[in-house]
């Protein structure tokens, strides 16, 4: 499930403090200021769903956008620019701001993905799933967040 646009141009916001890192294109998840900033989209990200505090909060980097969607979720991109993954668990997230028919449940699920562009730090997707999905897929640099 897709969440609403409020949600993204709130994270797109929290995360256009940019980067003029070079590491940060190469996908240096090593670097701390990198690792600091995708904490903080994650924490946001989580918290506007409805859990402050989630279980996990993991990311990998992918010199592919089409290729982290596809696998992520099943969307079709027609850019190939590096991304940064985020995947948070510890739901259920809940998106109450989400529009759709009336009387209809906001959409919600177990894990919450946020894809990051890697040179701007731009949130360029967001979703909240109920299957956690194997970013080990997109590569096996899986770094935990919460650290």
């Amino acid at each position: 499930m897709r969440v609403t646009f409020a949600v993204v141009l709130t994270l797109a916001a929290i995360g256009a403090c940019g980067s003029n890192d070079p590491g940060a294109t190469q996908g240096d998840l090593a670097d701390p200021n990198v690792r600091a900033k995708l904490r903080a989209l994650a924490l946001q990200a989580s918290s506007a769903n409805g859990v402050p505090s989630p279980k996990t909060m993991i990311a990998v980097y992918s010199a592919d956008r089409q290729m982290a969607e596809k696998i992520v979720s099943g969307d079709i991109v027609n850019d190939h620019v590096p991304v940064y993954v985020i995947e948070v668990t510890g739901g259920p997230f809940i998106d109450n701001s989400a529009s759709g028919p009336p009387g209809a449940a906001p959409p919600q699920g177990n894990a919450l993905e946020i894809t990051v562009n890697a040179q701007t730090f731009q949130v360029t997707d967001f979703g909240i799933t109920p299957n956690v999905p194997d970013l080990s897929q997109i590569s096996s640099a899986v770094v935990n967040l919460a650290q």
